[in-house]
């Protein structure tokens, strides 16, 4: 793309809807055919194809979803952090059998998901509004998958990423449950916070989303050692079934 192409589509963006909620900037930008949310910065935190509200289009989130072949056939989810609803919106479309539970902080997340990014609204999924970190031991729930997605405007916040709340995130797991995590390799610490996840879990694997950003992190208390040539045979199910190339994505996976 030439610089005069990339100044142009840069003007053909538009800000449709900006609140301040609890100190975070929460706007909804549109340009062609998607729309994106921003806490006040040009990081996209979800971002929505109005042609295709199926499609994940950030290809973290795709990676997020290769969770499922640890465990294909989920009956509860839990989400820590919203945006734009990208994760649980396709896993409502794709798993009609499967109840989520999502928490969110930050209320004006909440509302631009409903608004702008077609959340679902249905008694299959149930929002809650309120700090992760405080209600997570209160929760008598337990899921057989949980998504770990909660940033702000620079990474995610300290509180979700500390050891103690990854104990407390292994006790909302079924027996044989797997924790998904998206972690940002921008900020530095990547390291530091794969270490905790390599001293709280049994099993840990790991896929970079992207060159630069993104690895997902996959966990579980199973003791009993999870067999790569027994998740191609998943792979293939799930990519027959869902459209989505977890072939693929699988050969990026590695133990961690």
């Amino acid at each position: 793309m030439s610089l005069l192409e990339f100044l142009q589509r840069r003007k053909t963006e538009r800000l449709l809807w900006e609140t301040e909620d609890s100190g975070l900037k929460v706007q909804v930008w549109e340009k062609h055919d998607r729309r994106e949310m921003r806490f006040g910065n040009h990081i996209m935190q979800s971002v929505f194809s109005r042609i295709n509200a199926n499609h994940l289009v950030l290809p973290y989130s795709r990676f997020m979803v290769l969770g499922l072949i640890f465990c294909p056939e989920p009956k509860s989810a839990l989400h820590l952090g919203l945006g734009g609803g990208s994760i649980p919106r396709w896993l409502h479309i794709h798993l009609p059998s499967l109840q989520q539970t999502v928490i969110e902080q930050n209320a004006s997340v909440i509302e631009a998901a409903q608004r702008f990014f077609e959340f679902p609204v249905d008694k299959r999924i149930s929002v809650i509004h309120d700090d992760a970190e405080k209600i997570i031991t209160k929760l008598e729930s337990k899921f057989d998958l949980i998504f770990l997605d909660a940033f702000g405007e620079y990474g995610a916040p300290e509180e979700v990423t500390n050891t103690l709340f990854l104990q407390n995130l292994c006790c909302c797991l079924n027996p044989g449950g797997w924790l998904v995590g998206n972690l940002w390799t921008i900020t530095g610490d990547f390291i530091e916070r794969r270490a905790q996840w390599q001293s709280t879990f049994n099993q840990l694997f790991q896929a970079r989303a992207n060159e630069k950003g993104n690895i997902i992190l996959y966990a579980s208390q199973n003791s009993k050692v999870t067999e790569m040539q027994s998740l191609k045979q998943i792979s293939k199910t799930l990519q027959k079934h869902h459209q989505l190339d977890f072939h693929k994505m699988l050969r990026k996976l590695e133990a961690a």
